[in-house]
């Protein structure tokens, strides 16, 4: 069921209650009792929202109603600086989506980036203990 979340068009499974309060630079998210932080990074016109260790684009509501079909690219992107503590998988290794590919720590916060959907790692450009930037790849997933 898709249904506008503060201004959001957001895909819900029936039934879900979701409230999204606005911080500096985070959403809290509360649903179904929980609440869970997502992180906002603002690029030029773009906004990118890192949530349950996936990565969106935020686009504007007209915008977005002009984009059919639209899929994950595949690239696990940093939502922004920090240094590389987790490599799960390396190149040609097969994924389930959800498995854990790379963790991002960023001010001792840990963002753990999964795999957007069933396929197979194509390209890991980071190692543990490296440095990354606000939008680097850190890998890339092609679909199975």
């Amino acid at each position: 069921m898709k249904r506008w979340v503060n201004g959001v068009e957001v895909e819900l499974p029936d039934g879900t209650e979701v409230e999204v309060v606005t911080l500096a630079d985070r959403l809290l998210v509360r649903e179904s009792g929980q609440t869970h932080s997502a992180l906002v990074v603002r690029s030029g016109e773009d906004v990118l929202v890192s949530y349950h260790g996936q990565q969106f684009l935020v686009e504007p509501a007209l915008a977005s109603r002009r984009v059919h079909g639209a899929t994950h690219t595949g690239e696990i992107r940093a939502a922004m600086p920090g240094a590389i503590t987790f490599v799960g998988f390396a190149a040609g290794d097969p994924v389930a989506k959800g498995d854990k590919i790379v963790v991002l720590e960023a001010m001792k916060t840990q963002q753990a980036f999964l795999a957007p959907f069933d396929g197979t790692v194509s390209k890991v450009y980071v190692e543990a203990g490296s440095q990354v930037g606000e939008g680097d790849v850190l890998a890339t997933i092609e679909p199975a």
